[in-house]
Parts: C-alpha cells; structure tokens; sequence
C-alpha cells in the first residue's frame, strides 16, 4: 500500500463537521455545524502540511495554507462539503480532494485548504 500511516502517527485531532440547516420558532432559517461523530469527538488524523516543491505549486493555484490528512477510513468523511478543524483552531479549512488509497477502504487522503470568505 503506497500511502498508509502507522497508529502512532495518528496523534492530530481534527474535527470534521458538516452545516445543518433548521428553522426557529418564527420561520427563519439559521445554519448550525454538526460534527459528524458526535458532540467534541475528535478524528485522529496525520496531519502534514505543504513543504518544498509543492509550495511554489499551491502558491501558482492560489491555494491557502494547505494540507494532507490521513486518517483511517470512514464513510461519514466522503462527504466534501465537510469543514475540518485542526484541534481548537477556530479558522476552518475546507477539503480540495479525497482519496480513498487504493480503494481498500482502509485509509483516506484528504488534501484540504484554510477557508477564507468571499472577496
């Protein structure tokens, strides 16, 4: 298997949550983010972010502090509207791209970017 990390390498908690959508008592709509392993679970995760030759690469496609996580395998992750914080950082990143490495469904490589608003 090309891209794998041993459980010792699995010591970053991030938390991968996704926005839901409700309506108050009054009819309006208001966006809350859920986790989506439950309430402060944490994901394990190997966090490595962009070092040497893939800098200049990001910096042409005007990526913002990017970053691959590997973390074990779970279907509630292939969801790419997920936003994921790394430990207690407040500023979200959003995910580019998920690989299921090898289509085992053994590991995921996520490659993930920091959020920014609309310009």
């Amino acid at each position: 298997m090309s891209k794998a990390a041993t459980p010792g390498e699995l010591r970053t908690k991030v938390y991968f949550k996704k926005n839901e959508r409700s309506r108050d008592s009054e009819g309006f709509f208001h966006d809350t983010e859920v986790n989506v392993f439950g309430e402060n679970v944490p994901c394990m995760c190997k966090w490595v972010n962009a070092h040497g030759y893939e800098v200049f690469q990001t910096m042409q496609l005007e990526i913002r502090e990017p970053a691959t996580i590997t973390t074990r395998f779970s279907r509630k992750l292939l969801d790419p509207t997920l936003l994921v914080y790394k430990g207690t950082d407040p500023k979200p990143y959003e995910i580019i791209s998920i690989d299921n490495v090898e289509e085992r469904c053994n590991w995921l490589e996520i490659k993930v970017q920091r959020k920014s608003g609309a310009r």
